[in-house]
């Protein structure tokens, strides 16, 4: 059964019972460039447990569908295609001892710093001390922003062109 949570001012959706939630220090919203260096960083500065959310299937994020030469330079010091970047900033960041979990959506908030998220394993809530928001070039709809109408036929966004 599920039903509202309400934590302060905030109406959240229907929270996971019957199962303990998980825990971890950072939880880190997005598998780019900049969610996956700033795993490796927290991991490398001590922090015990860093927990990556990607919601699609392969982290590394825009870079995976640039097949270019140019990335890697100013940060690892190598010149890498983008999918060879994203590969790489994947391994180290797991290498580091992040725990990366892709095809898994963030879907809503069940307090200050504990999500609801859905993926292979089912729904579930994580806490943690802290929450990283990486999502990066993901472009928000028009009603998010608060624009009436549709985006005409053909007209895709980043995400989805490149998907």
């Amino acid at each position: 059964m599920t039903g509202p949570v309400v934590t302060g001012p905030v109406v959240t959706g229907p929270v996971v019972t019957g199962a303990v939630p998980e825990s971890a220090d950072v939880v880190i919203i997005g598998a780019g460039p900049a969610g996956l260096t700033a795993a490796r960083c927290l991991r490398s500065l001590g922090v015990p447990s860093v927990l990556v959310l990607e919601r699609e299937a392969q982290a590394g994020g825009i870079p995976r569908h640039s097949d270019h030469l140019g990335y890697g330079l100013r940060d690892l010091r190598t010149l890498l295609t983008g999918p060879g970047y994203a590969r790489r900033l994947a391994g180290l960041a797991a290498d580091a001892g992040a725990d990366i979990r892709l095809s898994t959506m963030v879907t809503g908030w069940a307090g200050d710093r504990s999500l609801l998220v859905t993926g292979p394993g089912g729904r579930r809530r994580i806490d943690a001390r802290a929450v990283v928001l990486a999502t990066g070039a993901r472009e928000r709809p028009r009603p998010a922003r608060l624009v009436p109408g549709d985006r005409p036929d053909g007209v895709f966004t980043t995400g989805q062109l490149q998907n």
